[in-house]
């Protein structure tokens, strides 16, 4: 089936927890119709009654007031079915949104599960868009499309269907025209699905006043922070995006563990490599939080926390590391004005240092020694990408032209840090 000619619909939920196999619901659900020549139905969405308690609220906002007249979902599955049948869903992280809403269908004694979807975070890593982690706000900046007032269910699909459109268009000049080429398949027909499913009238959040809260310490590293350095991207990104929006509240409950155990089994990542993850993800957390030259006590806290609910030791262990790679404050230490800016390196390296060629390994000594903090890969936060050619297409050259990070070439690079070389 032609890409072109199916009919999708987008999906986004809000829910209490992050797995179906807790007993979490969905409890607020937005659906925006689309075709796959640009074409867009009026969204859809409605807060839902779980009929439990909401968990933690940090994040999406929602609390126990604003639910007590909203509908459950079988009260509106007339129009969650009007918009599901004969489309393809399309998804960020497609594996939990179609997980929560296949749980939702089965228990109101729809079985129709797996629901043929397409899962933009995929298609990002297929395309080489939105850096390795491949987040809808890098996706929607990667294609020039906001993405306002996240965590809403209406305002994320939203975004999801932008990017979906601009992500079909940069397909079709690949060349790639087939459902099937994105491993999916057709839709079943829409006369398998019930058409006389109750249809209670929707309940929209309520206005937000004032300003969204600012985000805090560990929640604008958790946004910063990158895939680790040799992961799988494709594999490991979703449970990293449920594993960011876990943290992000600065809280990891015992039963948020056991949640993402069991997001990690449905990934197939096993025990050794979460545990890989988790000390990766950790000490990137460390090294983003060390960039000022100071980690204070709050954030010491925060790291501690979230080392301690991933099973992670060694916060004290990253932090030396770190630190052994500063300068020394003695008079004597040689100072620049990048001292302080975190630097990383790409590419083979073309300049000789003492009459040696320079290594990755001499460089990053080098640029040490001059007060850089040098970092294994391009983040949201690096401050210089060192490359040997200015038009690299490297990956991490690619991901920093997409973050607006700074791209100096070898040769410039050099004496800004005061080291002669040939």
């Amino acid at each position: 089936m032609r890409l072109a000619d199916c009919e999708y619909v987008v999906v986004d939920c809000e829910t209490t927890g992050f797995h179906p196999s807790a007993h979490h619901r969905i409890i607020e659900l937005a659906l925006v119709p689309m075709d796959g020549r640009g074409g867009y139905g009026n969204p859809w969405s409605t807060l839902v009654n779980p009929s439990r308690d909401l968990g933690a609220t940090d994040v999406h906002g929602i609390r126990g007031r604003d639910l007590e007249d909203a509908p459950t979902f079988e009260a509106v599955l007339g129009e969650v079915v009007d918009r599901l049948a004969g489309r393809v869903v399309v998804a960020h992280n497609a594996r939990f949104d179609c997980a929560f809403l296949e749980h939702e269908l089965a228990r109101a004694g729809i079985y129709v599960a797996p629901l043929p979807a397409l899962c933009t975070m995929q298609v990002a890593g297929l395309l080489g868009v939105g850096g390795s982690r491949a987040r809808l706000a890098d996706c929607c900046a990667a294609v020039g499309r906001s993405h306002e007032n996240p965590h809403e269910a209406e305002a994320d699909a939203l975004a999801c269907a932008a990017v979906f459109d601009a992500f079909l268009a940069v397909l079709r000049e690949r060349g790639i025209t087939e459902l099937a080429e994105l491993g999916c398949s057709a839709p079943p027909p829409a006369t398998v699905w019930p058409l006389d499913a109750p249809r209670a009238p929707s309940k929209q959040r309520a206005p937000r006043f004032g300003e969204r809260s600012e985000p805090g310490f560990l929640a604008k590293l958790v946004h910063a922070a990158d895939a680790p350095a040799g992961s799988d991207a494709a594999l490991v990104a979703p449970y990293l995006d449920i594993l960011d929006h876990a943290l992000e509240d600065r809280r990891l409950s015992p039963q948020e563990q056991d949640e993402l155990a069991a997001i990690a089994l449905m990934l197939g990542l096993d025990a050794t490599r979460v545990r890989v993850l988790h000390s990766d993800y950790v000490c990137t957390l460390v090294a983003l939080a060390y960039r000022d030259g100071v980690v204070t006590s709050r954030e010491r806290e925060d790291l501690d926390l979230v080392a301690d609910a991933l099973g992670v030791v060694g916060v004290e262990e990253a932090l030396a590391r770190i630190e052994a790679s500063r300068p020394s404050l003695a008079p004597s230490a040689p100072t620049t004005p990048l001292a302080g800016k975190t630097v990383c390196f790409t590419g083979a390296l073309s300049c000789e240092y003492e009459g040696v060629p320079i290594t990755r390994e001499r460089a990053e000594e080098l640029a040490s020694r001059a007060g850089m903090i040098v970092m294994p890969r391009v983040t949201k936060g690096l401050d210089l990408l060192v490359v040997a050619d200015p038009h690299s297409m490297s990956g991490k050259a690619r991901k920093a032209r997409e973050y607006g990070t700074r791209v100096v070439a070898e040769t410039a690079f050099w004496p800004m840090i005061g080291v002669d070389v040939a």
